[in-house]
C-alpha cells in the first residue's frame, strides 16, 4: 500500500561536503509524452547536493521507481539508493528490485537486488547516470544534472554513463543562454530549456533512444498520480508501448539477405521532420541498430557491398535520402560513427496511398537483384541493388 512506502524505501545517510559552488534548491514535476501517449509522470528535487526522484512509468501496467542520493560537488554520484515496485490496491508493495550505489576507493559500486539475489558490479570511474538505477529515473536525471552545467556557452562537463555493463562517456554542455544538452552515445542527447531564473521549463528527447518530449509542471502529488493511474489500468488495461522486434529474409539469385530491426509505431505523431528529423542520421528503426546480413556480395550502382554483417543507417532529407552501411554491426542505434561507413547510396522516395502504422522494412526481389524498402507513416524510401557486378 502507498502508506507503507516510507517503511520500505531505503534509508540514506548523507555526509557534509564542503561546497564547490552554491546550488539553488530546485524541484518540479516532469511529464514525458511519446506522441499522444503519456509515458511517465514524476517529480525531481535537488536540495544542496541531495536529490530525490519519484517516477510512475506508464508504458505498460504502472510501475513506480524511486531514487534518492547525494552528488559530489561536480554532479557525479556519491551515493544513491532506491527501488522499483508495482502498486497493487489493497496489498503490500510488490517490490520488483532495489538498487544501491556508493563510491569508495576510486571505484563506483552498484548493487541490485531482485528477489533474494544480490548482484554487485564495480566500475573504476565516477559516474552521473546508470541504467541499473531504476528504469525511467534515467531520463529524469538530466533535470538535476543541468544544475551542474558550466556557465560559459560551448563549455562542457564530462563523466560516465553505466550501460551494457560498461562506462560510456556522459556529457553536459551549455549550448546557449538557457539551452543545454545532456546525454551519452547510447541514450542520445537531451536538450533542456531553462528560463531566465534558471528553472527548467522543457526537455526535448526527440532523436534519443526514447524519442520523448518532457513538459515541466509544478510539483505533483505522486500518491494521487499513482492511485489514479492504477485505477485507470484496472478499468481499461492499456497496451504496452513497445517496439516490435522483427526480421525479413529472402534469397535473391542465390544470395541470402537478412535484415533484423525494431519496429516503432506512429502513435499519432508526425514522423518525418519531427520524430525523425531531417538532415540527421537515423537508426532506421528503434533500440539496437538495424542489422543487415549478406551471404554474398551485392552491388549498388556498380559499387560492391561485400558479404558480411552491417548496421544500416539513413539520412532523410526533403530533397532525398541516403542509406549508409556501417561495418559496426552490433551497436546501439544511437552509436553511429560516420568513419565506419563502408558504403553510402542515394535512396528514392515516394508518397504512400495510406499510412503505415508500424515501421516496415522489406526486401523485394527483381529480375537481377532487388530493392530494400523502408515504409513508415506516409512515405516509402527505397534503393535498388543487383547480385552481380556485371
Amino acid at each position: 500500500m502507498l502508506s507503507n512506502l516510507a517503511l520500505t524505501f531505503p534509508l540514506l545517510f548523507f555526509f557534509y561536503l564542503a561546497p564547490a559552488q552554491i546550488l539553488a534548491d530546485k524541484k518540479g514535476g516532469l511529464i514525458y509524452t511519446l506522441g499522444k501517449d503519456t509515458t511517465a509522470i514524476g517529480n525531481y528535487e535537488l536540495k544542496g547536493y541531495n536529490f530525490s526522484i519519484t517516477v510512475a512509468d506508464l508504458t505498460e501496467a504502472v510501475t513506480v521507481s524511486r531514487l534518492a542520493g547525494t552528488f559530489f560537488p561536480n554532479g557525479e554520484l556519491k551515493a544513491a539508493a532506491g527501488n522499483m515496485y508495482k502498486p497493487l490496491p489493497g496489498k503490500d508493495l510488490q517490490v520488483l528490485f532495489s538498487y544501491k550505489l556508493y563510491y569508495e576507493n576510486d571505484t563506483t559500486y552498484i548493487e541490485t537486488r531482485r528477489n533474494n539475489t544480490v548482484t554487485t558490479r564495480k566500475y573504476p570511474v565516477k559516474i552521473m547516470v546508470a541504467n541499473s538505477l531504476g528504469g525511467y529515473t534515467l531520463v529524469y536525471m538530466p533535470a538535476l544534472l543541468v544544475n551542474f552545467a558550466p556557465e560559459k556557452n560551448g563549455d562542457s562537463l564530462s563523466s560516465h554513463h553505466i550501460v551494457f555493463n560498461s562506462a560510456r562517456k556522459f556529457l553536459i554542455r551549455k549550448i546557449s543562454p538557457g539551452q543545454y544538452s545532456a546525454g551519452s552515445s547510447v541514450m542520445g542527447m537531451f536538450t533542456l530549456s531553462l528560463d531566465k531564473k534558471g528553472d527548467l521549463r522543457a526537455v526535448d528527447g526527440i532523436g534519443t533512444s526514447w524519442n520523448i518530449s518532457g513538459t515541466v509542471v509544478p510539483i505533483l502529488d505522486m500518491d494521487s498520480v499513482i492511485t489514479a493511474n492504477v485505477a485507470k489500468d484496472q478499468r481499461r488495461p492499456h497496451a504496452a508501448i513497445i517496439n516490435k522486434l522483427d526480421s525479413v529474409q529472402t534469397a535473391v539469385s542465390g544470395t541470402v539477405i537478412k535484415i533484423r530491426y525494431s519496429r516503432p509505431a506512429v502513435r499519432g505523431r508526425v514522423i518525418y521532420g519531427e520524430v525523425v528529423p531531417y538532415n540527421r542520421v537515423w537508426r532506421t528503426g528503434a533500440d539496437a541498430a538495424t542489422k543487415l546480413t549478406l551471404g554474398q556480395p551485392i552491388y549498388f550502382n556498380g559499387k560492391e557491398l561485400p558479404a558480411g554483417e552491417y548496421s544500416i543507417f539513413t539520412l532523410p532529407s526533403k530533397s532525398g535520402w541516403t542509406i549508409m552501411f556501417n561495418k559496426e554491426s552490433a551497436i546501439w542505434g544511437t552509436e553511429y560513427k560516420a568513419e565506419n561507413d563502408v558504403l553510402r547510396v542515394p535512396m528514392s522516395t515516394a508518397v504512400l496511398p495510406g499510412s503505415v502504422e508500424w515501421l516496415t522494412i522489406t526486401i523485394v526481389p527483381t529480375d537481377k537483384g532487388g530493392r530494400i524498402e523502408v515504409s513508415w507513416e506516409k512515405l516509402k524510401a527505397s534503393v535498388a541493388f543487383i547480385t552481380s557486378g556485371q
